[in-house]
């Protein structure tokens, strides 16, 4: 019984809202080779549009991947630098960062926008931290660019 009020209503809300819609359609129409498309949209989603790109532009980071290589407590301090050193001794093209998340440090590694990305770098640190794992977490755009050394060699392949 309780099925058949959720059908009900939802039948109601497409009925509704397609009857709502068609009052506030603008007509677009686009000629190509071979033919005519007409697009009709709400006015309001270019206004959407437009508001998503102002605020997406402020944005400074984005949510992302990072693997988490050691977890300790406060006076864990030396020993997160000390795997952090570690790490890029036997990764020296990935990115490390010690974090400190009152009252725990925590070394991640690698920057990612999914975590599929994450993975491949996962299976190579698991050989050494067993017990590391993905975790999201929110990265700089300022932390996605090459290091520096990759942008001196990137300049001098150009060159040649």
């Amino acid at each position: 019984m309780k099925y058949c009020w959720f059908i009900a209503i939802f039948v109601f809300m497409l009925i509704g809202g397609s009857a709502k819609a068609q009052n506030y359609e603008s007509v677009e129409t686009k000629n190509d080779s071979i033919g005519t498309v007409n697009i009709l949209q709400d006015e309001r989603i270019d206004q959407l549009l437009e508001t998503d790109s102002i605020i997406n532009s402020q944005k400074q980071s984005f949510t992302g991947y990072r693997i988490q290589i050691f977890f300790g407590g406060s006076t864990d301090r030396e020993k997160a630098f000390q795997i952090k050193d570690e790490f890029l001794e036997l990764f020296p093209e990935e990115r490390a960062y010690v974090v400190y998340t009152a009252p725990d440090f925590r070394v991640r590694v690698g920057n990612f926008r999914t975590k599929l990305e994450s993975i491949e770098l996962y299976k190579a640190c698991s050989e050494f931290y067993p017990n590391c794992y993905p975790v999201k977490t929110e990265i700089m755009f300022s932390e996605m660019e090459p290091l520096k050394e990759e942008k001196e060699l990137i300049v001098n392949d150009n060159i040649e």
